[in-house]
């Protein structure tokens, strides 16, 4: 089937060229809507929009700092091509000095595909600001957000109809309320009241709008897709040893959620170290010691008095039945797939884009289980979509009452559908999971862009 380069590649040389580099998103994301389309034998016009943006948009926000200062910092926002132009585009908002809009591309892109699979008609949206924000102070990190709220502003970018964006790395609950606050200062008079749905993860509270389970959501989803992905493949929870990169906010939740389900938790590792303990960590007395300590200035769980430390490496080689990547993108790539292979059943995607398509292969030939990301962690999207529901006055029968059971309970059940959907497709189709999942979703998404494309 013929295939269209994306926009500015003339040639299959700059293609190959560009595939080659092990650890660019967006190739990573357009190689597997490519794996899809073929599957699914698309014509050349849909593939074209399946692997392109709607919008990039880059500027530089100037903030000035509490010594007086003035500094710049560079915004990005992406919006992937969608369907659905009636709702919004939806996606984290990201504080980390890495951030640039090639980065974003394939974030935005995968965050469609996460939305379509679990039936949720919003167009994929990412972005944020290259900072660090343990650098800034509270009152200079407001700064930056309201300035990157003008900034967008500005542009016309955010709105709870047209751009609606969620906590990512580096950004929180307050991050969110500060958004929510400055944008309704600054569009109060140019359009309806409905302010609260410019995001998603605000604070829980009178006059807040935020929804309860929307903070522990991604780490209890991790948790629902693991247990449904087991039953599949007949394997007992209970005992089964897990490894977890990364204790912020998704993998600390999972953690907790997962040894309260059964599982054993016998390694967590963060940036600054990793600690390990066969019989099991216990993760309530970890969390009291990474965020009740107030001597743990880093909130790492290097130190932990009650487990081992090991190095990295040690860590990576550590034999476990579920390995959970839930940090950052491209963590398993062709170095260490093969040590992974080796020591693991099952992947279980609790970060965006963690696992390169290099790596892909070669887990596969280890015989291990990819849950991909799309499905794996989709817990969040799925309670930003009841909170912004609710906020806007949006009738779905999905969308459950504002009480956390109720909003975890039935998020659950959307994974579990999803999960069944997408094991079916893989048995079906005889391939893995993350291309049965890219199937299920275009799927989904195919009849739309079809009427658009006809009308």
């Amino acid at each position: 089937m013929p295939y269209y380069l994306p926009a500015g590649m003339a040639t299959a040389r700059q293609w190959e060229s560009a595939m080659a580099q092990e650890n660019n998103d967006v190739y990573h994301i357009i190689d597997r809507i490519k794996d899809a389309a073929n599957i699914l034998d698309l014509d050349d016009w849909l593939v074209h929009k399946l692997c392109s943006v709607k919008m990039e948009w880059a500027s530089d926000i100037e903030v000035r700092m509490d010594d007086g200062s003035l500094r710049e910092f560079r915004a990005v926002r992406v919006w992937h091509r969608s369907p659905h132009t009636d709702k919004p585009h939806k996606g984290g908002l990201r504080y980390h000095p890495a951030v640039n809009v090639e980065m974003m591309k394939g974030h935005a892109m995968e965050m469609s595909l996460k939305c379509w699979l679990l039936g949720i008609k919003w167009g994929g949206a990412k972005g944020g600001v290259a900072v660090n924000p343990r650098e800034l102070s509270a009152q200079e990190l407001k700064k930056v957000t309201e300035a990157l709220v003008e900034a967008m502003n500005e542009r016309n970018i955010l709105g709870p109809f047209r751009d609606v964006p969620a906590p990512d790395i580096g950004t929180n609950a307050t991050v969110m309320n500060w958004i929510r606050q400055y944008y309704a200062r600054l569009r109060r008079s140019r359009e309806d009241a409905r302010f609260a749905g410019v995001v998603t993860g605000k604070p829980i509270g009178e006059d807040l709008d935020g929804i309860p389970g929307r903070t522990e959501a991604t780490g209890y989803g991790l948790v629902q897709v693991l247990n449904k992905i087991l039953d599949v493949y007949g394997k007992d929870r209970n005992g089964c040893e897990v490894k977890v990169m990364g204790f912020g906010n998704v993998g600390a939740h999972f953690a907790k959620f997962a040894v309260e389900a059964g599982y054993k938790v016998i390694a967590i590792s963060d940036e600054h170290g990793a600690i390990h303990s066969p019989s099991g960590i216990d993760v309530d007395k970890l969390w009291q010691y990474v965020y009740d300590n107030p001597n743990n200035t880093l909130r790492s769980v290097n130190g932990y008095a009650d487990a081992s430390g090991i190095n990295h490496e040690e860590f990576m080689s550590l034999k476990c039945n579920v390995f959970v990547p839930a940090a950052l993108e491209n963590v398993i790539d062709k170095n260490n797939a093969d040590v992974i292979g080796d020591n693991c059943e099952f992947v279980l995607e609790g970060a965006n884009g963690p696992t390169t398509n290099r790596a892909d292969d070669i887990l596969e030939r280890h015989n291990v289980i990819v849950v991909p990301d799309i499905l794996a962690n989709a817990g969040g999207v799925v309670v930003s979509y009841f909170e912004w529901a609710h906020n806007v006055n949006i009738r779905d029968d999905r969308v459950p009452m504002a009480d956390k059971d109720a909003v975890l309970a039935a998020m659950s059940d959307m994974l579990h559908k999803a999960t069944t959907q997408v094991t079916s497709r893989a048995e079906q189709l005889d391939t893995n999971l993350r291309k049965a999942a890219y199937v299920v979703s275009i799927e989904r998404a195919k009849p739309h862009f079809e009427a658009k494309h006809l009308a």
